[in-house]
């Protein structure tokens, strides 16, 4: 999540991993090669016909392991679409009117499977949920707004945190279940043109990652009784450097409550990982440039990261699942640098992307052994 936005064995992580295309065949189901009728292999789909490369994708998963997509299509505006009744099924929600509505966005999904999204456009944040039946929509913010995340904990209750636009600064919102939004607190200011991502730990508190753009650093923000916000990475001090942490995505281990966070570097043009600890982050990879990555949990609680990278398109593959940090270069090529993941109970990773040939919208699976 742009927010303002996947064990496999070590002889498959060093193999080549291939993902074709996603026109409605099979794809490539043998993580070494192409090759039909493998289960223990990837698998592709079509999703949605459209032009997907242009703003954020994100994915939430119900218990059922059914999925629950937001992403932006190109001049038309913001897209739900899932597969809850078997079949990818889409639903408008929020129409591009020039205002590039939906462009940044985000989605959760509660346990009663009621979907709960967010999005901004020139005019501000807005929500929109499905909640009483109906598609329902509701102003949250409206003097500007940029990068903004949503997620529903283990009692229903929605967080959410978002770029507040002309006032530079990040906030933070929660909607009890069956009641109406809070006001808004403050977690940061005087910062621009941020991003930032958001989940829960085991007592359903809020933890927040985001970029402090007017200090060029990675901030952290969660509560232990009241909010505590720390620079993660980067310096406090001017002149600031490195410029780091743009572009963050987070997971929160719901039995530890450890903290997993993938982040891009600008200065040294690397994905990073951090654990939570200040100033401890580790180089995944050297990119050629901005890149926006996601990270997912699997029942053992290692993490997998997907990315893109700039210039390139490729997508590349990175998890601790082995005890230390493996990359693989898939031969997947994608259409932007905007993609997500999710992890099902049994699992599965499930990874949604732009492809490279027509910006269509896809769904690649692969079950971890």
């Amino acid at each position: 999540m742009f927010n303002r936005s996947m064990a496999i064995s070590m002889f498959i992580l060093m193999s080549t991993l291939v993902l074709q295309g996603c026109s409605g065949d099979s794809g490539s189901s043998n993580p070494a090669g192409p090759g039909d009728d493998d289960e223990s292999g990837w698998s592709t789909e079509l999703v949605k016909s459209g032009n997907f490369a242009n703003g954020e994708i994100n994915v939430a998963i119900d218990a059922n392991g059914k999925l629950y997509i937001s992403a932006y299509d190109f001049n038309t505006g913001l897209q739900f679409i899932t597969n809850r009744s078997g079949s990818w099924v889409s639903t408008l929600i929020a129409e591009d009117d020039g205002n590039s509505a939906g462009v940044q966005n985000d989605i959760a999904v509660d346990g009663n499977g009621k979907v709960h999204t967010v999005y901004s456009s020139y005019d501000g944040i807005s929500t929109a949920t499905d909640e009483s039946g109906a598609w329902t929509s509701e102003d949250m913010w409206m003097e500007g707004g940029g990068s903004c995340c949503i997620v529903s904990d283990s009692d229903g209750d929605i967080h959410c945190a978002f770029d507040d636009g002309s006032y530079s600064d990040i906030r933070y919102a929660c909607k009890p279940s069956g009641a109406a939004w809070e006001g808004s607190i403050i977690l940061a200011d005087e910062w621009i043109n941020s991003d930032c991502d958001i989940d829960f730990d085991s007592s359903d508190n809020p933890h927040v990652i985001f970029n402090f753009a007017g200090h060029h650093n990675l901030r952290y923000a969660f509560i232990t009784g009241s909010w505590n916000v720390f620079t993660l990475e980067g310096s406090d001090s001017y002149p600031y450097e490195p410029d780091t942490g743009w572009t963050p995505a987070i997971a929160v281990n719901k039995i530890s409550d450890a903290a997993n966070i993938v982040f891009w570097n600008s200065t040294d043009n690397t994905l990073q990982y951090s654990d939570g600890s200040a100033n401890s982050a580790v180089t995944l990879k050297s990119v050629a440039g901005w890149t926006r990555p996601c990270i997912a949990l699997d029942s053992g609680g290692y993490a997998h990261v997907f990315f893109g990278e700039y210039g390139t398109n490729i997508l590349n593959y990175a998890t601790n699942k082995s005890g230390s940090w493996v990359n693989t270069a898939l031969s997947t090529e994608i259409g932007g640098n905007e993609l997500a993941v999710a992890i099902d109970a049994g699992d599965k990773i499930h990874v949604i992307y732009a492809n490279k040939t027509d910006y269509d919208l896809c769904h690649a699976g692969f079950q971890l052994e």
